[in-house]
């Protein structure tokens, strides 16, 4: 979908706008999965794991944000908890995603919070998502500039940079999608409006490339770290706004924006699953921790095809360094980031002022 989109004045315009509003529609026409495990010897062999085996669906998606459920599918640590993970699946984006988890077509991922909150205030309760962890406790968002384009310099105010961007096509994964609320957060935080550059959404990583390289779009809205950053070498691009900046406006700075989810329906009958998925996900944190080496070379191999070596390395120090202390135990979601991405929530038109609160969100197993 190309074009510019009109801003949002109300959350039942957020939800048409982003998609959450719709019925949601079969798994088939929205994502790719990714093969067998074949795992199927050795289930159940730590402690922690479930009695009996349990089918459970997960849908993921490419780089750095999602390292953990590719190193959980791929060295077996679903297996090893029970967990019946036949194959990984990704959604095109995240909307798509939280229409496959509202429509019951996977069970659990870590997602966007601004998109879960229009999720669960549009939702029927039983089928509105719920936060049971924070697996990424800060801002992972950018916006690379195209090579070619006369942008200002870093030495530039984020506001300069921002007003540059007028009237230019700038790429997301998909209109309505988190790195598009991010840009719209953008623009306003730099007194602009939505309608003031052209939203161009192209999909993930892989195709936002194909488009910066083919010139159809002078920027792109990256969401991860790494992809964000390999995205502007393999297109001769560069950084030119980092929300994680210290000269960026504290609404995008300060965010923190992947959390795991799952539907209430879903908890209430499976608690012991949540718990064990959580408990894997705690293995690839600790197997990354403990290997950094072997972790950078496992990211570049499985989401960068072997061409992103010296970002995946990068990437893990800023893990291991940066992003890792700030993980609770057990992935236990605090109140104050909640209440900051309701505040971003609701300046966006997701949500209305009073709405939704932390003890809506976030189960009570996960909450501090």
């Amino acid at each position: 979908m190309s074009g510019s989109q009109r801003s949002m004045t109300s959350r039942r315009g957020f939800l048409r706008y982003t998609g959450m509003g719709a019925v949601a529609i079969g798994a088939g026409g929205l994502l790719a999965a990714c093969g067998d495990s074949g795992a199927t010897a050795g289930g159940g062999t730590v402690a922690g794991a479930l009695k009996k085996p349990a089918r459970f669906r997960v849908a993921t998606g490419p780089g750095d944000n999602f390292l953990l459920d590719h190193i959980n599918f791929e060295r077996k640590q679903f297996d090893a908890y029970n967990l019946q993970v036949g194959k990984l699946i990704y959604p095109q984006s995240g909307v798509q995603a939280m229409q496959l988890l509202t429509g019951g077509g996977v069970d659990a991922m870590v997602q966007d919070p601004i998109l879960t909150m229009a999720s669960y205030v549009n939702g029927q309760e039983g089928k509105r998502p719920v936060m049971v962890g924070l697996r990424v406790p800060e801002t992972t968002y950018s916006i690379v500039a195209n090579e070619g384009t006369d942008f200002p310099d870093e030495s530039a105010s984020f506001e300069e940079r921002m007003h540059a961007l007028a009237g230019k096509r700038v790429g997301v994964t998909a209109v309505g999608a988190g790195n598009d609320q991010q840009l719209k957060l953008a623009l306003e935080a730099a007194g602009m409006a939505y309608d003031d550059v052209e939203h161009v959404g192209v999909g993930q990583f892989a195709a936002g490339i194909a488009q910066m390289k083919a010139k159809r779009l002078e920027a792109y809205v990256g969401f991860t770290w790494a992809t964000t950053r390999l995205l502007a070498a393999q297109t001769g691009g560069r950084m030119y706004i980092d929300f994680l900046d210290p000269a960026t406006p504290e609404i995008l700075r300060n965010q923190q924006v992947q959390f795991h989810i799952v539907r209430e329906d879903f908890l209430d009958k499976n608690q012991d699953v949540v718990t064990a998925w959580l408990a894997a996900q705690t293995a690839a944190l600790d197997w990354v921790l403990d290997n950094p080496e072997k972790a950078a070379d496992f990211l570049n191999k499985n989401s960068f095809d072997g061409k992103g070596q010296e970002l995946a390395t990068s990437y893990i120090k800023h893990f291991v360094d940066d992003v890792a202390p700030k993980i609770k135990p057990n992935w236990v979601v605090p109140q104050e980031p909640v209440d900051l991405m309701i505040e971003v929530a609701t300046k966006l038109g997701a949500v209305k002022e009073g709405e939704v609160s932390y003890e809506d969100l976030v189960a009570e197993s996960a909450r501090a």
